[in-house]
């Protein structure tokens, strides 16, 4: 069966093969409606069991995102005294949690959290107990935003670490409880791509029965 709409696999392969993850963008802000398209469009992901399971919120407040910064660098000091073997990788890492601090726009990233149901399905095996399908879910809208990110000249950054301050973020948000927060992506203009990275190929990826 033909596609739907005609699509060019070599600009589509291309866009893939060269978007970076960017860590220092410039001032230019990033137009909210622009914003609001590219998560709109994004969300036509799949989902598990089409429920879209998914919320987004923009943070712009440079107060706010100031103020998360800090408290995380106070949860990484309580790290370092109560851990004291990774305070050498720590102090090498540390400012790889805070790339969002500068970043002109944030969307705060969030899934629902497992059901009752799931929770006990999944948890008797520790090869499926990390399982949600919200989780998936949201990566693939993830990964949508930052293709279509790429299309439009604007750069990205997924974020994880600024999860350590979660309970935090959620209640300056005003998050509802039911969902958890999957990542940060931080979006922006820039003046330099980075070098692409190490890639594996496909013959050690990708196995055969």
């Amino acid at each position: 069966m033909q596609p739907l709409i005609p699509m060019d696999y070599k600009s589509l392969s291309e866009i893939i093969r060269s978007r970076r993850s960017i860590r220092i963008f410039d001032n230019k802000p990033v137009d909210t409606a622009l914003l609001k398209e590219i998560i709109g469009t994004a969300s036509h992901a799949p989902s598990n069991n089409n429920r879209q399971g998914w919320r987004f919120y923009i943070v712009r407040d440079r107060a706010l995102l100031e103020d998360f910064s800090v408290q995380i660098e106070q949860k990484i000091e309580e790290s370092l005294q109560s851990h004291k073997s990774v305070e050498r990788l720590m102090v090498s890492y540390r400012e790889h949690f805070l790339h969002f601090r500068k970043a002109p726009a944030v969307v705060v990233c969030c899934f629902v959290k497992p059901n009752r149901i799931q929770t006990e399905l999944f948890k008797t095996d520790e090869e499926n107990n990390h399982m949600s399908g919200e989780l998936i879910s949201l990566s693939l809208v993830i990964q949508n935003m930052l293709l279509l990110a790429e299309s439009r000249g604007l750069g990205t950054l997924v974020m994880t670490s600024p999860l350590v301050i979660a309970r935090e973020i959620k209640a300056a948000l005003r998050i509802p409880p039911k969902y958890t927060i999957g990542a940060f992506v931080c979006f922006g203009y820039y003046d330099h791509r980075p070098p692409a990275p190490r890639h594996l190929g496909i013959d050690k990826i990708l196995g055969h029965s």
